[in-house]
């Protein structure tokens, strides 16, 4: 008779990284196609579970010791998430390598618009970094948008890593010109999110950004007094932000400031 938990306590097995567990379940039930064995919601299988966990052990288990199915380094959930997502999502360079290694598609998409190397662009640190590095060397277009019209650069000016934005901008200048859907530009990003290395780097490169308008005609000195960022406010007035720019509701940066409630701001705004 077939147990009933038997793809629960497979999924969990491979989740804890519990390699002799997993063994001993395919052994007992013979299992031929891990496959089978998903999420109810998510459809995730062991492969993402495992890889989400940075469990490599278990990743070439079932990489390595099943004859099918084929596509196995590419499955898929409900939402088209495959395991090299769950890899560059979270970190797991050592894991990304591997299933790169092992043929997976790098530039596959996720509900239609996200890439791994965008997931991998969200994080910080030398692991995301690693991830970056290792998708760019397979080939993986940094030139694709996901629905809102953002590229990789995009996400790596709201995460705010310089390693990652000057490994991106060293091989891609032009696309720091590039903008969102609602024309936000990277230097709004980066400004609406307090990053003031990367504003530093993208004055640097293109001073036209500075005074750059989305389409609510937000300036990058707009966002980042929305943003509360009254450091890279002041970095951006001192470097020639228009401070009397009006957006397309009429609204100056002291009219932002006031609207959200920072005084320090207004105070600041007032002064220059």
């Amino acid at each position: 008779m077939k147990d009933p938990n038997l793809s629960r306590n497979f999924l969990h097995a491979c989740q804890n990284g519990d390699l002799s567990r997993v063994e001993t379940l395919v052994s007992k039930h013979d299992i031929q196609d891990w496959t089978h064995f998903r999420h109810t919601t998510s459809g995730d299988t062991a492969l993402h579970l495992a890889t989400r966990e940075g469990h490599l052990n278990i990743v070439r288990y079932l990489c390595e010791n099943f004859k099918k199915p084929d596509f196995r380094v590419n499955v898929a959930s409900r939402d088209m998430k495959r395991p090299l997502h769950e890899a560059a999502q979270f970190a797991r360079s050592d894991i990304l390598k591997y299933l790169i290694e092992k043929g997976a598609d790098v530039d596959a998409l996720k509900r239609a618009d996200w890439t791994p190397l965008m997931l991998a662009c969200t994080k910080t640190g030398s692991d995301a970094y690693k991830c970056i590095v290792a998708l760019l060397e397979a080939k993986a277009n940094p030139l694709l948008r996901n629905k809102d019209g953002w590229t990789s650069l995009h996400l790596v000016c709201r995460s705010g890593d310089e390693n990652a934005f000057d490994l991106l901008v060293n091989k891609f200048v032009e696309r720091i010109d590039d903008r969102s859907n609602n024309g936000r530009s990277v230097m709004h990003i980066a400004a609406f999110h307090g990053h003031e290395g990367l504003v530093n780097r993208l004055m640097a490169l293109n001073t036209k950004l500075l005074n750059a308008r989305d389409s609510s005609g937000s300036t990058p000195l707009h966002e980042a007094v929305k943003g509360g960022h009254l450091s890279v406010a002041k970095r951006l007035i001192d470097l020639g932000a228009d401070v009397e720019a009006k957006d397309n509701a009429s609204q100056t940066i002291l009219h932002i400031a006031a609207v959200i409630g920072n005084t320090e701001a207004i105070k600041a705004i007032l002064k220059k």
